[in-house]
Parts: C-alpha cells; sequence; structure tokens
C-alpha cells in the first residue's frame, strides 16, 4: 500500500505544460479553456488537439501532485452499495449495469472466471460482481475512503495507489478493466502498456471511454461532460485509442456502446443551462432528477447505444 498522500490546499495548485501521449511534436491547436466546472476549483485548462494524430490533451493541467484537491472524498464516482439505493428502479439498473459489464467480460474473455483487475475499481461495485460469479478479484484505487470501503464491506483485496505502483507480478491476470478511467491518467500510453505486462497472453482489456462521436457532445460542444476538466486528461476519439492500444501490444476486438446515457445526459444539460440559460437550471435540474424521469428518454438513448452514438463508448482488446 502506498502512503496516503497529502491534499494540496487551493493555493498550493500546480500545473505543468503536457504533449501529446502518441510523441508527437507537432503543433496542437487549442478547442477549449475551462474552468473547473464541478466544484470551481482555481485554474485554467486548455483542451488541445494534436494536428499530426487528432489526440486531445489537457495542457496545461494540474501536476501529479496537486491533481488530488480536484477529486474530495464526495466525488460522484465513489457509489453506495447497491442495497442502500432508496428507489428500487435504481437498484435495478445499477444492477443491470454490472452484469452487462461482466457478460461482455466473459464473451470477449471466452472465459467463465480467472483473475481480472479492476483499475479505479471506487468502492468495489463491479468487483463484487465479478466474484460473485466466480471469478478471483482485484482492485486498483487511488482514494483511501473509497480503497478502504472496498476491503471493509466487501473483502476485496485492494491497492490502494496508482497502477504504476502496484506490485503485482507479470501475466497475472485474465482481464483488466478501465471503466471511465483511462482519461484520467497522466499517460493513457504508458498506462496500456503497463496493463499489457500483466496480463496473460490472450487476456484482454475492457475500457470505457466519453465518447466523442456521441450525439450528447454534439449537442452540448463545450458544455458536453466528457470534458470534465480538469480530471480529464484526455478526450479520445476511436481512432487515436486504437493506435494507443496497438502500440501497447493489444488488437481491438470490439467498440459497444452500452452504458445507461441518461446522468450523462443530466450532467452535460446542466452544465449548458447554466452557462446559457441560469434562470431555468436549478428548475430542471429538479425535474431531470425525478424517480421514473429518465423513463420518456429511454427509447432515444437505447437508440444511440444501438448506432454506437451513445455518451460512454467501450473498446474491448485482446493482448497480441
Amino acid at each position: 500500500m502506498t502512503e496516503k498522500s497529502t491534499v494540496p490546499e487551493p493555493g498550493d495548485i500546480e500545473v505543468e505544460e503536457s504533449g501529446c501521449d502518441l510523441g508527437h511534436t507537432a503543433v496542437a491547436d487549442p478547442l477549449y479553456t475551462f474552468t473547473d466546472i464541478l466544484y470551481n476549483l482555481p485554474g485554467e485548462f486548455t483542451m488541445r488537439r494534436c494536428r499530426q494524430c487528432g489526440l486531445m490533451y489537457l495542457s496545461p493541467r494540474p501536476t501529479p501532485h496537486s491533481i488530488a484537491l480536484y477529486y474530495p472524498q464526495d466525488y460522484t464516482s465513489y457509489r453506495p452499495p447497491i442495497s442502500d439505493e432508496r428507489f428500487a428502479l435504481m437498484r435495478w439498473i445499477r444492477q443491470r449495469k454490472l452484469q452487462k459489464r461482466r457478460l461482455l467480460i466473459e464473451q470477449y474473455s471466452q472465459r467463465q472466471s480467472g483473475a481480472i483487475l479492476d483499475v479505479g475499481c471506487a468502492t468495489g461495485l463491479f468487483l463484487v460482481e465479478m466474484i460473485r460469479a466466480g471469478w478471483q478479484g482485484y482492485g486498483i484505487e487511488p482514494i483511501e475512503s473509497a480503497a478502504q470501503f472496498a476491503r471493509s464491506h466487501f473483502g476485496i483485496e485492494v491497492f490502494q495507489g496508482m497502477l504504476a505502483d502496484a506490485t503485482y507480478a507479470a501475466n497475472s491476470f485474465d482481464a483488466i478493466t478501465f471503466w471511465d478511467v483511462l482519461e484520467h491518467t497522466f499517460s493513457a500510453k504508458e498506462t496500456l502498456s503497463q496493463a499489457a505486462a500483466l496480463l496473460r497472453p490472450g487476456g484482454i482489456v475492457a475500457i470505457s471511454v466519453p465518447n466523442w462521436d456521441s450525439w450528447e457532445r454534439r449537442w452540448f460542444g463545450r458544455h458536453w461532460q466528457g470534458f470534465d476538466p480538469p480530471r480529464h486528461l484526455f478526450v479520445f476519439t476511436r481512432a487515436t485509442l486504437t493506435t494507443l492500444l496497438e502500440e501497447a501490444g493489444f488488437a481491438v476486438l470490439d467498440w459497444v456502446c452500452f452504458m445507461p446515457s441518461y446522468f450523462s445526459f443530466v450532467i452535460s444539460l446542466d452544465r449548458w443551462l447554466r452557462a446559457t440559460r441560469p434562470g431555468m437550471a436549478t428548475a430542471v435540474g429538479r425535474l431531470t432528477t425525478l424517480p421514473g424521469a429518465r423513463l420518456p428518454f429511454e427509447p432515444l438513448f437505447a437508440t444511440a447505444n444501438r448506432l454506437n452514438k451513445g455518451s460512454v463508448i467501450s473498446v474491448f482488446a485482446r493482448k497480441k
């Protein structure tokens, strides 16, 4: 286990310039300059696009030490157990989402059991689903409170820290997952190379990222939740993520949109309203979070997912 890092104060935030993670030195065109939309913490950050390969990355960005400030304890990724949900509909939706992830892992790995590592496992809910189905589940989580929750509530073996600091032996896993994680890393290329070293030959990696080709991104532009500055340090297209995977030693198997899109849509809508029609934002926000409010939208989001235009896209790739 790594030592607990000291979270900096707002006045201690440090930033750094970054470059194309694929090593290109071509000019990177600025797309948007952002402030922290979610917590209103200080700093300005610019999303840039490499002219040579199209990879989008944040520069300037917080340093690895300063980035901890932008992940407070109430960060929305750290979800309580499904049994704690108040409404039965939400319990069913969340359980169905976890089951779908498991079934896809089993489909593309062609395995019903094995060793799986979930990078950025948060409170361990996905690993609970895998372990109950017969898998050996391990997690990596940088936030101490989330890692401790997974250990104490579910008995999962979780390394608190970063993938680069973990001490797993090479060829230890049959599958490694990055659910909504890769865009948060400081080097996607290095992260994928580390994953490849930990996978057994023929093992798979599963990655979900905000979908650049989504309808949601086209509707909301700079207010799209997929940017989420400065926590999202990259935005990937299918082409740039394919290149990163291939350079790390993977062959892409498939791209799938299967994640529910409603809450991503609600976040983007709220950001757009607060920027363009602030008088409506609070009222619309209350309406969209009412129980059952998502149901009229489900046909739209189901259609978007079938066309791979959903808010989140997942790629499955096999180690060569």
